[in-house]
């Protein structure tokens, strides 16, 4: 009589019929974490090195928005510098024509009782005093001069350690970043030719003598109302005024050479019915490289159109205070922001972009109401990531 199998054994054979079906798709699920785990791997080492490159390519761009910045703080510091030779020529010309007026009063007064000692005592005072003043506007003058000389120095150093720096700071960001292993290069956008080669081209050496009287331009738009225009009205009595007229001018001869020159009078103009007379009462001139030798109608704050006697007798009491030299600089007149800097990094298949931009505040706006364009007087630069350009994709796929 035949047996038949039992109940359990039944369920024996079922379980190990499902095993051996499950295996292979336990199998493709573990295939399937497993990639999905190396996939999400990937994405995050990628994402790490993309912020990596980010990091230092914006650090790239921060070094060399600060050394924009700090060419244009010198830049004004040069510019404020030449200011001060004007100013000090005319501390020296205003001073000569008070001590030479003093002493024409002390004169016209010298027949008054008790008027006179006190007159003659402020000449007195005035002459001894314009010697030592003298004497210090010249030390000043050529302390200028040194200041001049350390500031010119300081934007080759500049120039120079700032380019330097770069490469430097990136390696180091790379280090802290434990991505030494992975060479990195950085570009000039496009992206051909490597850093800093054009960076020494962004801006170039300048001398104020071939600038089309760029410099000179900002130096006078600079002065201020002392050493500008030093011409008012001492005193007016209908037909006897006392005018006081002086300024101070930049003069850039032919070739390109600077000269300073300072010019002060004061005049009693007496207005008559048929007649009008000047009379010189007071006068000084100063100069750095050449003498004044003619005077036109606006310079030295409309001297020889107010006073032009007295300012004819100025130039025969010239103080000369030595040369000057025009100043060099660093500049770029061309900075479209089609031109702004800018530098690609590239390593491990990322890549990253970051520049220049140029923006004044809006808290901080200009007092013309103009907008301002990008230049190296003004320290308004400023870093930026930026997006890639198609151009820029095309040759870093042919060409790195």
């Amino acid at each position: 009589m035949m047996k038949l199998p039992s109940r359990a054994t039944k369920f024996t054979s079922a379980a190990g019929y499902v095993s051996i079906l499950t295996l292979p798709v336990i199998a493709a699920v573990l295939l399937l974490l497993l990639g999905s785990a190396t996939q999400q791997h990937r994405i995050q080492r990628q994402w790490y090195l993309q912020s990596a490159a980010d990091t230092m390519v914006l650090s790239a761009a921060t070094i060399m928005a600060r050394e924009f910045n700090l060419l244009a703080i010198v830049n004004r510091a040069l510019i404020a510098n030449q200011v001060t030779h004007g100013q000090l020529l005319g501390l020296s010309s205003w001073y000569s024509h008070l001590a030479t007026a003093a002493l024409r009063l002390a004169t016209v007064s010298s027949v008054i009782p008790y008027v006179n000692v006190i007159t003659r005592y402020l000449a007195t005072m005035m002459q001894r005093l314009e010697q030592p003043l003298q004497m210090m506007i010249q030390a000043a003058l050529s302390m200028q001069q040194v200041v001049e000389t350390v500031l010119q120095t300081s934007q080759w150093l500049i120039r120079s350690s700032f380019a330097m720096l770069i490469p430097q700071t990136l390696a180091e960001i790379a280090r802290q970043q434990q991505l030494t292993h992975q060479p990195w290069v950085l570009l000039h956008s496009p992206g051909v030719v490597e850093f800093p080669w054009l960076w020494w081209r962004a801006v170039t050496p300048t001398s104020a003598t071939n600038d089309e009287h760029l410099f000179a331009d900002m130096v006078t738009a600079s002065q201020d109302p002392f050493s500008q225009n030093r011409s008012y009205r001492w005193f007016d009595a209908g037909l006897v005024k006392v005018e006081k007229t002086g300024g101070s001018d930049l003069q850039v001869e032919q070739y390109g050479r600077w000269s300073w020159q300072a010019l002060d009078t004061v005049a009693v103009h007496i207005n008559l019915l048929f007649t009008r007379q000047e009379i010189p009462w007071g006068y000084g001139a100063a100069y750095q490289t050449n003498a004044i030798t003619r005077l036109t109608h606006d310079g030295f704050g409309r001297s020889r159109a107010i006073n032009r006697r007295t300012s004819s007798m100025a130039l025969s009491r010239q103080k000369n205070y030595g040369v000057i030299q025009a100043p060099h600089y660093f500049n770029q007149t061309a900075l479209a922001p089609s031109q702004w800097p800018s530098v690609i990094l590239q390593f491990d298949g990322v890549v990253a972009k970051a520049g220049l931009q140029f923006s004044r505040p809006e808290p901080i706006p200009r007092k013309d109401g103009r907008q301002e364009r990008a230049n190296l007087f003004n320290p308004l630069w400023e870093p930026e990531l930026q997006p890639l350009q198609a151009s820029e994709k095309l040759i870093l796929e042919r060409f790195i």
